[in-house]
């Protein structure tokens, strides 16, 4: 089938009078923008509530007239949802339609076009974008429940499993992979993904990085290890994670401030989930021995630079404080208690 949008658009107007035809070709955008019924009554000189009742007038009979010519492009488009999930995102739907029903991609005003017939037509059944979905079509209030349940269901999996389980647990991959290339979830606004294309919720800083500190965080976490402040601003407009460069001593300043980053080095941030501890020097060791008793020195360098990127001299220098520690007769260093 080949649809001339033009001509179908001019077929089903025809059974109106200029007034209706004019109302319809504003309210829906049919040759431009669509306009409110506000700004339709300002032209007309008349109110809103005459313009909704002169829309719903024409709405009903465009619908028989198509009823009577056009079923046919009607029942295209409910099987083209039959043989989905029974429901689609709208721009989705319509380029689709539009594919099926060999439309120039050229013509002009496609999406309104399409919109306004199938709207005149009264099904396939048209959701209007709201607070958690885009705009969807769908075949009927079973199909709407579906894909409400799946949202709900998708929703409870990613908030049980967590930020770490579906980033870093390779055995929910397959279920991870099965929401992301969901035609349903293209409808629902909680999910998305990043400039990694990792999927999630929006929610998260791993998906939707609201600040520099989230946008670093991303950084610094699909790097997997610690990098220098001028690193993590270079990696943060690379990967376009920002659409604009970043000021690097900003990158410094925010990262200092938020425990989720460890200044590890010089200048060099870690993350604090991956096991990297905040603190002086001294501190670090004293945490360390505390969690795995005694330690002569070679053990104390190499665990601390497990957390930190520190000279071995910085190390065994504050090893040697004897106010926090003492040696013992093995040769393994312990903590002097107060």
């Amino acid at each position: 089938m080949v649809i001339n949008l033009e001509n179908l658009i001019e077929n089903i107007l025809q059974s109106l009078n200029p007034k209706q035809k004019r109302i319809m070709v504003k309210r829906y955008g049919l040759a431009g923008k669509q306009e409110t019924l506000q700004e339709i009554g300002d032209v007309l000189a008349i109110t809103r509530e005459r313009v909704r009742q002169i829309e719903n007038q024409s709405l009903l009979k465009i619908q028989k007239e198509i009823n009577k010519s056009f079923g046919e492009i009607v029942d295209i488009a409910k099987n083209y949802l039959r043989e989905g999930e029974g429901v689609e995102e709208e721009y989705g739907f319509m380029r689709n339609i539009a594919r099926l029903l060999g439309i120039d991609p050229t013509a002009k005003n496609i999406e309104n076009k399409i919109q306004f017939f199938f709207f005149a037509a009264g099904e396939p059944l048209y959701e209007k974008e709201g607070t958690d979905t885009k705009g969807f079509w769908h075949l009927g209030k079973e199909e709407k429940e579906k894909l409400l349940n799946y949202i709900k269901e998708a929703i409870a999996f990613f908030e049980e499993a967590g930020r770490e389980g579906i980033f870093g647990n390779s055995e929910l991959r397959e279920k991870i992979n099965e929401y992301a290339n969901s035609s349903l979830l293209q409808i629902s606004k909680k999910f998305g993904k990043n400039a990694f294309g990792d999927f999630g919720l929006m929610t998260w800083a791993e998906i939707k990085p609201k600040n520099v500190r989230d946008k670093a965080y991303l950084a610094i976490k699909k790097h997997g290890k610690p990098l220098h402040f001028e690193q993590i601003a270079k990696l943060i407009h690379e990967n376009k994670i920002s659409a604009k460069p970043v000021n690097t001593q900003t990158v410094h300043n925010e990262l200092i401030k938020d425990k989720r980053f460890v200044l590890v080095g010089r200048g060099m941030y870690g993350l604090k989930e991956y096991g990297y501890l905040p603190g002086t020097v001294r501190e670090v060791i004293v945490n360390l021995i505390k969690e795995n008793g005694p330690l002569n020195s070679k053990e104390v360098v190499e665990l601390v630079n497990q957390k930190r990127f520190l000279k071995e001299n910085t190390i065994l220098l504050n090893l040697q404080n004897r106010k926090r520690f003492r040696r013992l007769e093995t040769g393994k260093y312990d903590i002097r208690e107060a």
